[in-house]
């Protein structure tokens, strides 16, 4: 579990979650037909931004609250690796709220073509892209709870990345030439 849980794991588990969210949210998860007797039997591919609005920003806030832990220090990781889980539990749920009901997004996305909201007989078939989005809510799920179980013993970035305490100048070795030419100091003389 000790490995399962590293920071690199659930960091990497999370940006593979986030890629297929994004591949996902663009294509058609839902091939679907409406039957209604004015407009006739029409069919429509129904795409996964389309049946889940915001389901790719939801993805995103599920990565950056881990990148956040991975990177926060000791009392900002929890609030980050919460946050992470919220947006994960919120695709799965949307995705299986979707498995459940394909015909209203179905409906949904016809009325928004055609104008027409009278009743009418829905069907839909989901995509291989449905069920590539319903794996990346799992597996996002499956990295915050990782995150969540090992962000005890997960560090902050190393102390390089500080800011100075005041009142330490910085040594020439830490200047960059600019700031060296800056002074009037020629950087190229190392004397």
């Amino acid at each position: 579990m000790r490995d399962i849980s590293s920071k690199r794991s659930v960091i990497l588990l999370s940006l593979i979650a986030g890629v297929l969210a994004l591949i996902a949210s663009g294509r058609a998860w839902i091939n679907g037909t409406l039957n209604d007797g004015v407009l006739s039997t029409n069919a429509v591919d129904v795409t996964g931004n389309q049946a889940i609005p915001g389901y790719f920003g939801i993805a995103l806030v599920a990565c950056a609250g881990l990148l956040a832990a991975a990177t926060a220090g000791r009392i900002a990781r929890w609030p980050a690796g919460v946050i992470s889980l919220l947006g994960s539990i919120a695709m799965v749920a949307l995705t299986l709220r979707t498995l459940l009901d394909p015909a209203s997004a179905v409906k949904s996305r016809m009325s928004s073509v055609t104008g027409h909201t009278g009743e009418a007989v829905a069907r839909g078939e989901f995509t291989v892209w449905f069920w590539v989005a319903v794996f990346a809510a799992l597996l996002a799920l499956l990295s915050s709870v990782l995150g969540l179980l090992g962000l005890r013993r997960w560090h902050g970035l190393s102390s390089r990345y500080e800011a100075p305490v005041d009142g330490e100048a910085p040594t020439r070795s830490e200047e960059s030439d600019w700031d060296l030419m800056s002074r009037g100091v020629d950087p190229t003389d190392r004397t």
